[in-house]
């Protein structure tokens, strides 16, 4: 069970990660920045875009991922990514399922939140991806995270006590093409008694 502060500090890395695959701000003028700011000082993403701002977009992203790397606890990655908004981009969602911690629960979870049902249908799957597709960086990441898989490389025994999303389409057949390349590691299964278990 992660304690108040703890979540507080994991809160903190999450926002500032959240400014580490954005661009827009770092090479505004400083009064334009100023001004786009003005009443946000005391936020996290505020003190992240300056920090990025400071020492250039690639070495404010290798600090953030350096941060995530000392990481050891499947829970707290749980956590991190349990509300995440992923139009803020797969830089953080990458560092939370390729964390060497990451529990397969957490993995599955991402995994088809990311959409790979568009990738299958479209590309045959991700990793034929056109390098032209704006979702492209979700296909990579999916890609990495189905060769994860298949060296059974994500931890197991999470305990979670809050809400698991569930967005695996129930209509699809994995047994076919193209969907029966899908990792079985990101299947869920069911009990006797038809009960989805995660």
């Amino acid at each position: 069970m992660l304690s108040e502060e703890r979540k507080k500090e994991l809160d903190i890395l999450m926002e500032r990660a959240s400014c580490a695959g954005d661009d827009y701000y770092l090479d505004m003028e400083q009064d334009e920045f100023d001004d786009e700011m003005e009443g946000c000082e005391e936020e996290e993403f505020y003190k992240g875009f300056c920090r990025q701002r400071e020492i250039g977009f690639e070495a404010y992203k290798k600090e953030i991922a350096e941060l995530f790397s000392h990481i050891t606890s499947a829970e707290e990655l749980h956590y991190m990514i349990a509300d995440y908004n992923y139009d803020d981009g797969m830089f953080t969602v990458e560092q939370i399922v390729m964390n060497p911690a990451c529990d397969i629960v957490t993995a599955k979870m991402v995994y088809w939140l990311c959409g790979p049902t568009y990738y299958y249908d479209k590309y045959g799957s991700p990793s034929k991806c056109s390098e032209e597709d704006i979702n492209r960086d979700a296909a990579l990441l999916l890609t990495k995270m189905e060769a994860k898989a298949a060296a059974n490389a994500f931890k197991t025994g999470l305990e979670w006590n809050g809400e698991l999303v569930d967005e695996q389409p129930a209509n699809l057949d994995f047994t076919r093409e193209p969907y029966c390349h899908v990792p079985a590691a990101f299947l869920h299964r069911c009990n006797s008694a038809n009960t989805l278990l995660i």
